[in-house]
């Protein structure tokens, strides 16, 4: 049985992470380039990408011995990397964006020099669950920091206002999904703001409402300095002021306690990418920068 996918979390390595993908960017020549050219990337690996292979159907013809050569993107094959012949496979039936963070999970795999362990052929022993557990999350950090060119993302990112559009269009930028862009632009924002990643329940209330659950939430630093953890739930109900909002067109305004306990009026704006829900939350004085962006009508 397969242990479930690592959440992409923050490594105690993570310093020495970004330190790997710097170096990889700096000798792949990727300066002022947007979005990462894959190509440039791979070729600074020596790593060659296919994707023509059924994964599941190929991993089905490998032995256990043959296995340990490998690593797996997540627990549900979608991408391998073959360290003896240095090929990444990956499935050719996923989303193009889901491919090219998968394409450098696996990268980051083969340039985290700690990663190597060499399995001889009467080694009976293989990696621990903890030590799977912790090259899968220091291979998804060093794939967000390949895909956002580490602070490069950041550092753009202070130049727009607190927004889903913001997060969307620089998503455009990266070449990433609107997801992964999200997460990155509220977790490492200067301001204070809260995403909220949430998926309907089957529970129905006869006025037609729902309940949401909570996949996780990611707050700023700020945020956390300024509110601590008000909003730290397992379901949204409809009589929960953003339960209200989420089923009335997704927009609006909640009033929450900061840390000292003085209420605050707080923004609420959400998205949806057809699998999840997005509720990005701030303190409405919060939002404003240098440059916003609208979506289309």
């Amino acid at each position: 049985m397969r242990r479930p996918p690592v959440q992409i979390a923050t490594p105690a390595s993570a310093t020495e992470v970004t330190n790997e993908v710097k170096r990889l960017l700096r000798a792949a020549g990727i300066t002022d380039q947007l979005p990462t050219p894959k190509e440039e990337i791979l070729a600074c690996a020596r790593l060659v990408q296919r994707g023509e292979l059924d994964l599941a159907e190929y991993e089905a013809t490998l032995t256990d011995k043959t296995l340990r050569f490998f690593h797996r993107a997540v627990s549900k094959v979608f991408g391998l990397l073959d360290r003896r012949s240095n090929i990444i496979y990956v499935d050719p039936h996923i989303h193009d964006s889901r491919k090219k963070f998968i394409t450098y999970h696996e990268v980051a795999h083969k340039v985290l020099g700690w990663q190597r362990i060499t399995v001889t052929q009467d080694d009976r022993l293989t990696l621990s669950a903890e030590c799977e557990d912790l090259f899968e999350a220091e291979a998804n950090y060093g794939a967000a920091d390949i895909l956002f060119q580490c602070e490069r993302f950041e550092d753009e990112a202070r130049d727009y206002e607190l927004s889903i559009e913001s997060a969307v269009y620089l998503s455009s930028r990266y070449d990433s999904s609107c997801h992964a862009a999200l997460r990155r632009f509220v977790e490492r924002n200067h301001r204070p703001c809260l995403l909220m990643v949430l998926t309907p329940t089957l529970r129905e209330y006869e006025d037609g409402r729902t309940s949401y659950y909570v996949v996780y939430h990611i707050p700023s630093i700020s945020f956390t300095n300024e509110f601590g953890e008000p909003l730290n739930l397992k379901f949204v109900n409809p009589g929960h002021a953003l339960g209200e909002i989420l089923n009335n067109g997704g927009h609006g305004e909640i009033v929450m306690p900061d840390i000292k306990g003085f209420p605050r009026t707080c923004v609420v704006q959400t998205f949806s990418n057809k699998f999840k829900i997005f509720a990005l939350i701030y303190p409405k004085q919060a939002r404003f920068s240098g440059k916003a962006v609208h979506f289309s009508n």
